[in-house]
């Protein structure tokens, strides 16, 4: 393959990072490299690796999702050992096998979920300190906070 930019070839390496990034991109999908140089996309139970260039493999050591993963459509096991498995699947199955697995997305705003930021009973929506109540009184510079003296009811 030859690119337009230098006219010199892209490594084995190179052609499948570029193209597992365009996969990912729409989701949001971290992409990283593993120890040899080709692109993984990590989860929390396993990783999304690059195959053939027409197949994506998955890869998880945790027996119990084996399962759900055979169970979308179009994966199927490539190799199967006790208490690990790798499968093949085409790049339409990504989203769902990364639900799967749990696979680490991009930060977008980084400002978290916008349900984290609602204010609710029991839920403060601001960094001040909560307002002291009526029979406490803050004492400055000591940290401590006083109960006020009642009025002796005549």
């Amino acid at each position: 393959m030859i690119t337009s930019a230098g006219g010199r070839q892209l490594s084995e390496q190179q052609r499948a990072a570029q193209q597992l990034r365009a996969l990912a991109k729409p989701y949001r999908f971290r992409v990283r490299a593993d120890t040899e140089g080709f692109p993984i996309i990590p989860g929390r139970y396993g990783q999304i690796e690059w195959f053939d260039g027409r197949a994506l493999a998955v890869y998880s050591d945790h027996p119990k999702l084996f399962r759900k993963l055979w169970a979308i459509a179009n994966v199927r096991r490539h190799q199967t050992g006790d208490s690990e498995m790798r499968a093949v699947f085409p790049p339409e199955a990504l989203e769902q096998v990364a639900a799967v697995i749990r696979a680490k997305r991009w930060g977008g705003t980084g400002r978290g979920r916008p349900q984290n930021f609602r204010s609710e009973p029991g839920q403060l929506a601001t960094s001040q300190p909560p307002e002291p109540h009526s029979g406490l009184r803050r004492v400055q510079g000591l940290g401590v906070t006083l109960r006020q003296a009642s009025e002796p009811s005549k």
